[in-house]
């Protein structure tokens, strides 16, 4: 195999490398997008909290918002005949209300959801796992069914799906997770309260992070330092930001390839002009070569076109959290260092608050997106250099044909002379 094949078979597997990890990157964005809805999480960090009583009344001053709030805490089950799951299956209760389902993407495959009425009479209903459905009672048709839940008898009124997904298998606990009225379970000491350990509300136009937060400081007060806010509309935008840095990269290369073809034919253009005005009007020669002018105008029309294109697709707004912004200037190097610092403490001390799937998957994603940012890089740069190399080769070796062209035309000539 001799080396101009060689360069054309790197060339093809680079290409191919580049564009398999870009559209699985997508891919990831996509599934990102579809498993982790719009909405800010407030996450307890302490061990005291927001009642569900006082969760309640705050839900009645901002009624403008969708809001929903629930506990987790580990349980034992049976099914009506006393008989528990596999060991491998652990369960948790999470104690919620009627709006859990709206802002919480289950797909429900059987029965319904929780529901205003039983939230307030503290009906003993339950919303539960196909998985765990299957091992309690070996199939997923089991509405109107009774679970035992701490020795306390529940009604099954739905069965939601499992996401089996590798990814979003990689950020769960492993805890099968029933849903139930808060106001149903009993909490062994009476003199407890339950303390939410998540409140959501959905990000929207009308009601963004920062109006949301403005109007829970008006209304629970110091008690929201008690919890760790996360925007997730912000982070996804963050996790999307990876791909389209590669999109602009790779159009950036593209623009400038434009711009060097449109320098390449306005000159060419320009020689055009020059030449003929030397002996000719300029009317009678726009007449004698508007073929070749109508040509030239079209490929640098052409370019323009391609790069004011290329621009409009790849330009996209650089999204940073306000954690990460001075106020004032954007030079204050200090403000960043104190920050990244700051963050770096709030993992190392565990206070980013209660972890649920949806932040471990959003953490999961954005770490894949990062490394397949590099590797998209590496291999964008090694298909380039291949395919320098490739156009490098064959044009040397058109140069090299046409000079054995005209070196064996010179001979015959000789010959014939």
């Amino acid at each position: 195999m001799n080396a101009k094949k060689i360069i054309k078979l790197n060339f093809i597997i680079w290409l191919i490398v580049f564009i398999a990890i870009l559209v699985g990157s997508a891919y990831f964005n996509y599934m990102l997008s579809l498993e982790v809805p719009n909405m800010v999480e407030y996450k307890r960090i302490s061990s005291n909290g927001i009642t569900f009583q006082e969760l309640n009344k705050v839900k009645e001053k901002c009624s403008n918002l969708n809001f929903t709030g629930y506990a987790e805490n580990t349980c034992n089950v049976k099914n009506k005949y006393e008989v528990i799951p596999n060991k491998d299956i652990k369960t948790k209760v999470v104690l919620t209300d009627e709006n859990f389902f709206q802002l919480y993407p289950y797909k429900l495959i059987d029965g319904g959801k929780l529901d205003y009425l039983s939230v307030k009479n503290g009906n003993r209903v339950a919303v539960i796992s196909d998985n765990l459905a299957n091992a309690l009672y070996k199939t997923t048709k089991i509405v109107g069914d009774i679970i035992i839940i701490n020795d306390e008898k529940y009604k099954i009124i739905g069965v939601y799906k499992t996401n089996k997904s590798f990814t979003y298998s990689m950020s769960d606990d492993g805890y099968e997770r029933i849903m139930i009225p808060y106001s149903s379970y009993r909490v062994s000491d009476k003199k407890e309260s339950l303390s939410v350990d998540v409140f959501t509300i959905r990000d929207t136009v009308q009601n963004n992070a920062s109006k949301i937060n403005n109007k829970l400081i008006e209304v629970v007060g110091s008690k929201l330092s008690l919890y760790s806010m996360l925007n997730y509309t912000i982070s996804k935008k963050i996790s999307f930001q990876y791909t389209l840095i590669m999109c602009f990269l790779v159009g950036s290369c593209g623009i400038i390839y434009f711009i060097k073809l449109l320098i390449k034919y306005i000159k060419e253009f320009n020689q055009l002009i020059k030449d003929n005005l030397k002996n000719k009007y300029f009317w009678c020669l726009v007449k004698e070569n508007t073929k070749e002018i109508l040509i030239n105008i079209g490929k640098i029309t052409i370019c323009l076109v391609c790069i004011v294109l290329i621009f409009k697709l790849i330009k996209f707004n650089i999204v940073i959290q306000d954690s990460y912004l001075p106020a004032d200037n954007i030079f204050d190097f200090e403000f960043y260092r104190k920050a990244i610092v700051k963050n770096v403490q709030l993992v190392n001390a565990k206070e980013n608050g209660f972890s649920n799937i949806y932040n471990r998957y959003l953490t999961n994603i954005t770490g894949i997106e990062k490394i397949a940012l590099v590797e998209e890089i590496l291999a964008f740069i090694f298909a380039l250099i291949n395919g320098v190399a490739l156009i490098k080769s064959k044009y040397s070796y058109s140069v090299k044909y046409n000079f054995n062209l005209l070196k064996n035309d010179t001979v015959k000539k000789f010959i014939g002379m």
